[in-house]
């Protein structure tokens, strides 16, 4: 059995917890990378110990063998149902097959269920977790964002950010680059609309010109010609495009979609994990669950609305390779600008995510580009990470707060913006404050919303030790506890 990292071990009690607490359908957000199939294996060897088989319930066919795979090598018995390729036997600990087999031919009794990549529900999930109202469903994702999982699942477990994972060295740091993304911006214009993204048709037809394609090839012989790439393209027609513009370039490149045959499907991921293709673009295909962690290089060609489909994305290069250290981005779609980097991302409360119009995603910009070299960086940022070169016409406007001067980027709303460990140091203060007290983590999770306007500490910061709190800290707290004696007394 592999070991589990004791993040892994918090996410597993956490989830005991809610179960016995009366949850039978929660939601399990950990990271692409963070090893949700391991930690499904040791919820699915301890439902065996109590006597239950277990269903573990894929999106595609391509995740059926990927997820046997891992199961059979922590030395579980494991069944499969996959057209030909099906077996059961009555002694088999769990039973994997994707939601679409298990609809046609119905589903193996079972005690326990595991739905991976739950984002994705589906109404056969939903037919299934109704049916089944007695056996306990946990979702796995990395991307819990979907407006209505909140009426599916009643909790939500949450594990370590991607920024923690990457500072840990779970996850591999990204850089992103937005060439031509004032190009993008104008041709995407006049794109309409539809259920929170674009209008897929019309946002081909934007994206599939010459001008933008050899942007793309261009870019990537310049910044990412010796990584292994992953194209995220708009339809099948653009796709293709790319892929013969990038043969015509020299380049060893494939393209795979829902129609290229299972066995040519194989032999080409399998080139290029060999290395003999060192492009592979896709349409709908890579961006769930394909896992080769030597991928270093994404090219982003379709702009999307989606935070999740944009996360998924990127979680298919950020996974850790030997001798792989960072993840590149070539972002063409401008997706960056809208959402940040990997580490850039936090998973709200059930229901809470893609809530947003369109339109207000639409015009939002979270990061900025160098307009040196097309690097993308966070908007309070004015000299470029990259190249090193000031940003033109960006004068840097500082404001007092609490007690020390903070250099302040975009936004109206009046408030100095904090970095990942500016944020996770008040919160380690806050517990060394508690814990010197006696009191529990609950005081240091409530002086954390006072301070950050309603925003929640990660739950993986629990994992730090509490730090005795700098001279501003201490004052914070100071008049925290004033205000919180007032308003008692009143």
């Amino acid at each position: 059995m592999i070991e589990l990292h004791r993040f892994q071990r918090d996410i597993i009690n956490e989830l005991r917890q809610g179960y016995v607490d009366g949850h039978r359908r929660q939601m399990c957000a950990l990271a692409t990378g963070g090893g949700k199939t391991v930690l499904a294996s040791h919820l699915v060897r301890s439902a065996s110990a109590k006597g239950h088989r277990s269903i573990f319930i894929v999106d595609r066919i391509e995740l059926v063998n990927q997820a046997v795979e891992t199961l059979q090598a922590v030395g579980l018995r494991v069944g499969q149902m996959q057209s030909s390729n099906t077996w059961v036997h009555t002694d088999d600990e769990v039973v994997v097959g994707t939601r679409q087999t298990f609809a046609a031919r119905g589903v193996p009794p079972a005690g326990f269920a595991i739905i991976d990549e739950a984002h994705v529900l589906a109404k056969d999930h939903i037919k299934l977790m109704t049916a089944w109202n007695r056996v306990p469903f946990i979702g796995l994702s990395a991307t819990p964002l979907r407006p209505d999982l909140g009426k599916h699942f009643t909790n939500l477990v949450r594990g370590p950010t991607v920024a923690w994972l990457t500072e840990q060295g779970f996850l591999t740091p990204a850089r992103a680059f937005c060439p031509g993304s004032e190009s993008i911006e104008q041709a995407i214009s006049g794109v309409k609309l539809k259920r929170g993204d674009f209008v897929s048709s019309e946002l081909a037809d934007a994206m599939n010109t010459k001008a933008l394609i050899g942007d793309i090839i261009a870019t990537w012989q310049e910044k990412a010609s010796d990584r292994p790439t992953l194209v995220f393209a708009v339809d099948i027609a653009h796709s293709k495009a790319l892929i013969a513009d990038f043969i015509d370039a020299g380049v060893f490149a494939a393209h795979i979609d829902a129609y290229t045959k299972a066995d040519e499907r194989k032999d080409i991921i399998g080139r290029f994990k060999a290395g003999e293709i060192r492009v592979l673009s896709s349409v709908n295909v890579l961006g769930i669950g394909f896992d080769y962690p030597g991928a270093s290089c994404a090219i982003l060609a379709r702009p999307t609305l989606s935070e999740a489909l944009h996360m998924q994305q990127l979680g298919r290069v950020i996974r850790r390779a030997e001798a792989k250290t960072e993840a590149l981005i070539l972002d063409h779609a401008g997706n960056t600008l809208r959402f940040g980097l990997p580490i850039h991302f936090e998973v709200p409360d059930l229901g809470k995510g893609e809530h947003k119009s369109a339109s207000k995603k639409k015009a939002e910009k979270k990061m900025v580009a160098c307009p040196h070299c097309g690097a993308v960086m966070e908007s309070a940022t004015f000299t470029c990470p990259s190249c090193g070169l000031d940003r033109p016409g960006r004068k840097p406007t500082v404001v007092y707060r609490e007690g020390r001067l903070v250099e302040y980027g975009s936004g109206d709303d009046g408030k100095a913006r904090y970095s990942v460990d500016d944020r996770r140091s008040w919160y380690q203060a806050f517990r060394w404050y508690a814990e010197r007290r006696g009191w529990k983590d609950g005081w240091a999770y409530h002086a954390f919303l006072a301070k950050f306007g309603g925003m929640k500490p990660p739950f993986a910061w629990k994992l730090f030790p509490g730090i005795e709190p700098s001279d501003e800290q201490a004052r914070w707290i100071r008049h925290y506890q004033i205000k919180a004696a007032k308003r008692r007394a009143a």
